[in-house]
């Protein structure tokens, strides 16, 4: 009876494992099935982020199924995606597609950006944070007129401020003397004599 429902929960197991594991292929079909159902490419990339796609695979993806790199490039800017991860999804689509990568080259969608209506700084830092060359990010701020171009430096942002930080505290104020700031070393607490 016990080797039943081993069994039995075995066998379930392996089911809802299988239906996992092909989920993921109907989200891949449903971009390529979008794009040949002429679907905006902005309701493409958002069909497929509600599908749960990465912005890298919905990037490899659409230009597998033959999108305008500019087109789709600017459909991911005008769903609200992160510019960065733009910038990276079609960079690390570029290195292996020789015809993108002749076509989407940094400067062009840094542009493309500046086309889309993002700013040249936005556009600058976005691109420094998907892992752009500084001397092709100056050269773009350089022609888009920022007066800075040639001295832009980029600082990633560091890691979000924690909770503040409080001393620990003692049952009756803490020991005497310190104003009630953090605990003194060698002072103010009494320890039970042995």
């Amino acid at each position: 009876m016990r080797t039943k429902r081993l069994y039995r929960a075995g066998v379930v197991g392996v089911a809802v494992m299988l239906v996992l594991a092909l989920g993921v292929l109907p989200a891949a079909a449903e971009v390529a099935g979008d794009i040949a159902a002429g679907l905006p490419l902005e309701q493409v990339i958002t069909n497929a982020q509600a599908a749960g796609l990465t912005m890298d695979a919905i990037i490899s993806q659409a230009m597998d199924a033959g999108a305008n790199p500019q087109a789709l490039f600017s459909a991911a800017v005008a769903t609200g995606a992160d510019l960065s991860q733009i910038f990276s999804a079609f960079m690390a689509k570029a290195a292996t597609n020789p015809d993108l990568a002749a076509v989407a080259t940094p400067a062009a969608m840094m542009n493309w950006a500046k086309d889309a209506g993002k700013d040249s700084l936005t556009v600058a830092n976005s691109m420094m944070a998907a892992g752009g060359d500084l001397n092709v990010v100056r050269s773009f701020l350089s022609s888009a007129g920022y007066a800075g171009a040639d001295t832009y430096t980029y600082t990633p942002p560091g890691p979000p401020p924690g909770p503040p930080v409080a001393g620990p505290t003692f049952p009756g104020g803490g020991g005497g003397g310190g104003g009630g700031g953090a605990p003194t070393v060698g002072g103010g607490v009494a320890s039970p004599s042995i």
